[in-house]
């Protein structure tokens, strides 16, 4: 099925590996051009290689840390001088650090409000404007099961990433007037490396191998193993091509039917 995305423009951040990476392979293989960008600029690199080695597209390497609004501004511009617009755009970053209440402090607080929701804000002001200018645009932003049912020990997670759904949905009448929807993508079980990071948290604590874990956890998943990176890629390029118009503020889990929720 062609999506018709061949020469979109597509901005993708934390494309150097797992998510984003998947994402930004999938929309090259649908023929859009792409501004890939992440903290690690040899990652970054060899991820841009890698997708022109396999599909012939354009592809824009920009090595920035989104958390800075500096960098975002810097990354931003790179991409606009380069392309002149950006039709898609793929809200992607790490996850805050994991804990419970009485586990963080303020520097914690203050760092996750930064690299999960602040930075959001400031990629919307700068390029909803140029999407509404050329009548449309596409809005993903990878978000978390976290935010249909909170986790305990992701506090943080649960906080901002939910603030980040609640202004999509906030905002997803006022921008489907010129084209633009936002949608926000709710990963389950990735073998990411944020999913190793809490899986070695969790295998320190109770006296592991994270190969123990790892078995634990893949054991627990209705599809008894991890999901594929390229899954979620098809769901990605799918509700950034026409054929998903009419969908806008909607916030979809792909994760096996893991969650319990209706909603």
């Amino acid at each position: 099925m062609d999506l018709k995305l061949k020469d979109k423009v597509a901005f993708v951040g934390g494309s150097s590996k797992g998510i984003g990476y998947g994402i930004a392979k999938q929309l090259a293989a649908e023929g859009a051009k792409l501004v890939l960008c992440a903290r690690n600029r040899q990652q970054l690199e060899q991820a841009a290689e890698s997708i022109r080695s396999k599909f012939v597209v354009e592809v824009l390497p920009i090595a920035a840390d989104l958390s800075s609004l500096e960098q975002v501004r810097m990354a931003v511009q790179q991409a606009v001088n380069h392309f002149k617009l950006i039709d898609i755009l793929i809200v992607n970053s790490g996850g805050p650090k994991p804990g419970r209440f009485f586990d963080l402090n303020d520097q914690d607080w203050t760092s996750a409000h930064r690299s999960v929701l602040l930075y959001v804000l400031e990629l919307y002001q700068l390029l909803i404007p140029l999407m509404k200018k050329q009548g449309w645009g596409r809005i993903i932003n990878i978000s978390s099961l976290s935010v249909k049912e909170p986790e305990e020990h992701l506090l943080l997670s649960n906080v901002f990433r939910s603030a980040v759904v609640s202004l999509a949905k906030s905002i997803s009448k006022e921008l489907y007037p010129f084209g633009i929807t936002i949608n926000n993508i709710c990963p389950g079980a990735f073998k990411t490396d944020r999913a190793i990071q809490l899986m070695q948290s969790k295998a320190e604590k109770e006296g592991k191998t994270i190969e123990q874990v790892e078995q634990e956890v893949a054991s627990s998943l209705p599809g008894k193993k991890f999901s594929s990176i390229e899954d979620i890629g098809y769901l990605a390029a799918f509700l950034a091509s026409d054929l998903a118009k009419e969908i806008t503020g909607t916030t979809i889990q792909i994760d096996q039917g893991l969650s319990k929720g209706l909603f």
